[in-house]
């Protein structure tokens, strides 16, 4: 009965696929710049390690892998790692990486998380540790299910909850979009209670972070245009209030945000 409700209430958020492609594509470059040292202190790398929830005869699932950051990082303390990302670029980007650091042990491939099915691709039950680190690819009910469903032992699960962007938030009130109650929140009572419900027992922890971010005024239409298509489906006379509110807040051809959020990770073994 409760997880009906979390299947009515949990819901896919894109409206414009293409532009959510085009979005990720946009910043793969800025993800792609990690210092995988530096990577390797985040409190999210660290649960995994202090909860042994992986080792080097293991293999790890990292679903919406970004430019792989988090793969490449956990790359030496486990037997394979597969990563997935919607993004072709950020894709591009993750192998590119991986073969600077010299990691062999990790393949990337580009998948849509919403349309793949696990099935037919043999991964049903076939990772010792699942990952998903802040990530859409992890939308409503079915997509968690998936995630769930292809580990055998462990899984860690972040997402954003309470959260500001001061050029975002700005943006949406230009729009005339109210603020709805946070759906990333949200997200995190329905993993919670579907672990519970599927037996597990899940933990919690939280990391408060912020961090500033600057991209070129180009980018910045491409990076703020799409996030509102793909949620939105925007107008071209919204299009245009959005470039005039960029421009106008550039400072020499660079666009610059602040963003503070309380991460919420969530992990689980058998």
């Amino acid at each position: 009965m409760f997880i009906e409700s979390i299947k009515e209430n949990w819901k896919y958020e894109n409206a414009n696929d293409d532009a959510a492609v085009k979005l990720w594509n946009a910043k793969a470059d800025y993800f792609g710049s990690y210092d995988l040292e530096e990577v390797k202190k985040e409190i999210f790398i660290q649960i995994i390690k202090e909860n042994n929830l992986i080792d080097k005869k293991e293999t790890i699932l990292d679903v919406g892998c970004g430019a792989g950051k988090y793969s490449t990082a956990l790359s030496d303390d486990c037997f394979k790692i597969v990563g997935t990302d919607l993004s072709p670029k950020m894709i591009e980007s993750a192998q590119k990486r991986a073969k600077e650091y010299e990691k062999t042990n990790i393949e990337f491939r580009c998948d849509d998380w919403s349309k793949l099915d696990i099935k037919k691709e043999g991964m049903i039950h076939q990772f010792d540790l699942v990952i998903a680190c802040m990530t859409p690819a992890i939308c409503n009910y079915d997509t968690f299910k998936k995630f769930i469903d292809c580990s055998k032992n462990a899984g860690i699960f972040c997402s954003g909850t309470r959260r500001s962007d001061s050029v975002t938030d700005e943006i949406d009130k230009i729009l005339g979009i109210n603020k709805q109650e946070s759906k990333a929140e949200n997200s995190v009572l329905y993993v919670f209670n579907i672990l519970w419900e599927n037996g597990y027992y899940p933990n919690v922890e939280y990391i408060d972070q912020s961090w500033d971010s600057e991209r070129t005024l180009e980018n910045a239409y491409e990076v703020y245009i799409n996030r509102c298509k793909a949620k939105y489906d925007i107008d071209n006379i919204q299009e245009e209030k959005v470039k005039q509110y960029l421009k106008d807040i550039s400072q020499n051809g660079i666009v610059y945000e602040k963003i503070k959020a309380k991460k919420a990770v969530v992990y689980w073994k058998k």
